[in-house]
């Protein structure tokens, strides 16, 4: 029987090598490194047989970490479960919470994403429409084609990091960005449906956890407005969205997060 299982689902594109090192600084700041730990793609990305699926929706994304958790758990029996959602992860991590409160411990919601704003509206529009999506995908193929073009165009767009050769190595893999395209332009109906402005209030606030990064695109300043009553939440400066690609802003982050879980009871305390 294993002590503790800590799971996290990234944003999307989801690409796990990106999230290994933060999710590693999160176990180990909890001295949790021999316990099991995964990061979870989401379906039609990466690390599994892609297919091309072709109406991919929020929806089956969920339906798919929803199986996949419950697997983990039963195969590892665990006595303490942490799931930690990052954008859109954060999304799915909060649809769970029904499903998962009894058997998850603690949910920790980062850069919490409730769907499209008017922060993100716009560019999000360019994916539902036909005729700009046709385009960004050719220009996306295009510029994977090449591995020094693409890695230009990624170290113009995050900056400077490990992973600027990583991300285009994983995403031009088969059908994974006709899939990530597909999810991507059913957003404004799949979140409709969803309505998590009303899930997250549900969430209990002794079992959760989130963390803003300031100025965040994808989360306007209000969604602290939407969080439980009594809930537990970190407002960190200097780091951004994205800060899983850049060490000194994901160990911030697993710090935060240790040192939440830590306050919470004793039990935590003998992890440190």
């Amino acid at each position: 029987m294993s002590k503790n299982l800590t799971l996290l689902i990234p944003g999307n594109p989801s690409v796990p090598g990106i999230y290994e090192p933060f999710l590693k600084s999160v176990t180990t700041s909890l001295n949790l490194e021999d316990s099991p730990s995964f990061v979870l793609p989401h379906l039609g990305q990466c690390n599994r047989l892609v297919k091309r699926h072709k109406n991919l929706n929020v929806h089956d994304v969920i339906e798919d970490h929803k199986e996949n958790i419950h697997k983990l758990i039963q195969e590892y029996l665990p006595e303490k479960v942490i799931l930690i959602g990052h954008s859109l992860g954060s999304a799915i991590t909060i649809s769970l919470y029904k499903d998962f409160s009894k058997k998850i411990d603690n949910f920790v919601v980062l850069c919490p994403f409730l769907g499209p704003s008017e922060n993100n509206k716009g560019y999000l529009k360019l994916f539902a429409n036909p005729i700009t999506r046709m385009g960004m995908e050719g220009i996306t193929y295009s510029a994977l084609k090449s591995q020094k073009l693409s890695y230009h165009i990624f170290k113009r767009w995050l900056g400077e990091t490990p992973f600027n050769h990583h991300i285009p190595n994983e995403i031009k893999k088969p059908y994974y960005t006709k899939n990530f395209f597909t999810l991507v332009s059913n957003y404004f109906d799949d979140f409709e449906k969803l309505n998590l402005k009303r899930e997250i209030k549900e969430m209990c606030p002794q079992k959760s956890f989130f963390i803003f990064a300031p100025n965040d695109y994808w989360v306007p300043d209000d969604t602290i407005f939407h969080l439980p009553q009594n809930s537990h939440f970190r407002k960190l400066q200097d780091i951004s969205h994205d800060f899983c690609l850049r060490e000194d802003q994901y160990s911030r982050v697993a710090k935060a997060i240790a040192k939440h879980l830590k306050s919470l009871n004793n039990e935590w305390i003998n992890f440190s």
